[in-house]
């Protein structure tokens, strides 16, 4: 059953039990405590990730180059996750949220073991769906060698989650380590990205680099090409820096750079 509807049966059955109250005693004697009671859970959901409130909602923002800053942000996210759980704080799961989602901008997700056990305990009594968290959990115990964990969480998305960025890109790189790169495109084109942005130019170096695997080298330099014009040459620099020959070189032409290796 779906959590909200959960919640929204309790609610029900409290009010039953409230009015049965009010008429066999008096509303008077009832309605005080259960307005005191309201105002206590009330604050209670908006302290705490539990109930399903959230004081500020962070999703992927697309990967980062590694750097000093970048590092120190990390390693901050780090220590504050191991003292709340260390401490058994309340926040320890929205630390190792805010964790995961560092280390998926690092592509760091093979460190990310002991968030994982922390978020999977959390999300068995959480009221609300959290497709950005839950996906990246899957890419994360795929590249941690446990597939069938991953496959399990990905299939308990919902059904319109692939047009959210981040759960496209997830299911594309699962894909791809499994060696199936045409589900990873398929997986591509149900994405929906703000045009322009820094996860449509993350999504467009992936595509790039899957359509390159597929044996389709026009394809992929087009996509270069267009990424590369769109305000994304950083992204198609990194590739030109950091890819294996075949992928850097489609770069470098998209750049215009190929000359040196001519």
């Amino acid at each position: 059953m779906a959590p909200w509807r959960t919640l929204g049966m309790s609610v029900m059955a409290l009010g039953f039990v409230v009015a049965i109250g009010a008429v066999v005693v008096s509303g008077w004697v009832v309605l005080p405590p259960l307005l005191a009671a309201t105002l206590v859970l009330t604050g209670a959901a908006l302290s705490v990730d539990y109930f399903g409130f959230r004081r500020r909602t962070t999703d992927w923002t697309g990967t980062r180059r590694p750097g000093a800053a970048v590092s120190a942000h990390l390693h901050a996210l780090e220590a504050r996750f191991a003292r709340d759980r260390r401490r058994g704080s309340v926040h320890a799961a929205a630390s190792a949220r805010q964790l995961l989602l560092a280390l998926a901008e690092l592509d760091r997700l093979r460190h990310a073991g002991a968030v994982l056990d922390c978020l999977a305990a959390e999300s068995v009594s959480r009221f609300r769906h959290d497709p950005c968290g839950d996906a990246l959990r899957a890419l994360a115990l795929s590249e941690l060698g446990r597939p069938a964990e991953a496959a399990r969480l990905d299939r308990a998305l919902p059904a319109d989650a692939g047009r959210a960025p981040v759960v496209a890109w997830a299911r594309a790189r699962m894909a791809e380590r499994r060696g199936a790169i045409a589900e990873a495109l398929a997986a591509l084109d149900q994405a929906e990205p703000r045009p322009g942005s820094g996860v449509a130019h993350d999504l467009d170096a992936l595509r790039a680099r899957l359509s390159l695997r597929a044996g389709k080298a026009d394809e992929a330099e087009r996509v270069l090409r267009g990424l590369a014009g769109a305000g994304g040459r950083p992204w198609v620099e990194r590739l030109a820096d950091d890819e294996p020959v075949a992928l850097a070189l489609l770069a470098r032409r998209a750049l215009g750079l190929d000359g040196a290796y001519r």
